[in-house]
């Protein structure tokens, strides 16, 4: 807004802390080629989202679910793929930063898969360590400028487009570990980009966690 300052974030959540605002949520969607929708009772009035279930803190207090007063969700024809056939994965990091410079060495890594009956487990392995590898490159090294600050000039190689290489990995200190099938009879899942995904959130708690804790102990 013209003529006033602006408001620093900090500043921003003090005040939602001491006013006992709303200061986190947390959400759930589902989606089935549509999106479930849900209603909730939001400071007086209903709002419907196309989530179906939502929880909220206050200040510094717990979170809170939110009770919904009606959910839909898209019907079963719309589910052309068999998603239960789609594998799980979950992943844990532990990283080090350097104080002085802010580098991050990642320690040690921890994928567990459960994709079924694996038909060749040596793909599995390789699959689930490259997608690794992507999340690192996601998380921390790959920016793709958009228009002609990026690769729209055509002037763009692997020296301007950063991915992961094996400095940034431990090499020897990731652990995958595949799941066994629930039952003998379990068919195959896909894996595809399952092994990737969960690699990114992780990096960044890991990250939060370590820096949040070095910054209480300064204080």
């Amino acid at each position: 807004m013209a003529g006033l300052v602006p408001l620093a974030l900090p500043a921003i959540a003090a005040k939602a802390h001491a006013r006992n605002d709303v200061t986190g949520a947390v959400a759930h969607a589902f989606s089935r080629w549509g999106w479930s929708r849900a209603t909730f009772p939001i400071a007086g009035q209903s709002w419907t989202a196309d989530i179906d279930a939502l929880a909220v803190r206050k200040g510094g207090g717990k979170y809170a679910r939110i009770d919904r007063t009606s959910v839909k969700y898209p019907p079963r024809r719309q589910q052309p793929f068999r998603h239960r056939l789609r594998a799980m994965c979950a992943t844990l990091v532990r990283v080090e930063i350097a104080r002085a410079t802010g580098a991050l060495r990642i320690a040690k890594a921890y994928s567990v898969l459960e994709c079924g009956t694996a038909l060749v487990p040596e793909i599995v392995l390789g699959q689930a360590q490259g997608g690794f590898a992507m999340g690192v490159g996601y998380a921390l090294h790959e920016t793709l400028p958009p228009y002609e600050s990026g690769p729209g000039n055509g002037q763009w190689n692997l020296g301007d487009y950063l991915i992961a290489r094996g400095s940034d990995l431990p090499l020897h200190d990731l652990e995958i570990e595949v799941l066994p099938p629930v039952a003998p009879d379990e068919p195959p899942k896909g894996i595809a980009e399952v092994v990737m995904i969960p690699v990114v959130p992780a990096l960044l708690n890991a990250i939060f966690d370590a820096t949040a804790a070095a910054s209480n102990r300064c204080r």
